[in-house]
């Protein structure tokens, strides 16, 4: 099923098509905790486009076996925050 974008994805100018390469090709993905309602928030670190190595950060809401479609609301260049979280939390998968 195709994901929804929230205009919030939109918010720093990552392009759509980056945004899907970082999600397809992510070097690191992992469920963030915390109390989300119906469902979870995922994050993808992964590569702009494959000329480089600028990642970005995607924070999706996924609702797993229940045919909701995913939506993406957080789009933007890697920061310190994910960057230091990813360091802190190698374990993702991907």
């Amino acid at each position: 099923m195709t994901p929804r974008w929230e205009p919030s994805s939109e918010k720093h100018g990552v392009p759509r098509h980056d945004q899907i390469h970082a999600i397809l090709h992510a070097s690191y993905v992992r469920i963030l905790d915390g109390q989300v309602p119906e469902g979870r928030i995922v994050i993808y670190i992964g590569p702009a486009h494959a000329q480089t190595d600028r990642e970005l950060e995607i924070l999706v809401h996924e609702h797993p076996d229940s045919g909701k479609e995913a939506s993406i609301f957080h789009a933007m260049p890697l920061g310190p925050k994910y960057r230091r979280f990813r360091l802190e939390n190698p374990d993702g998968w991907r």
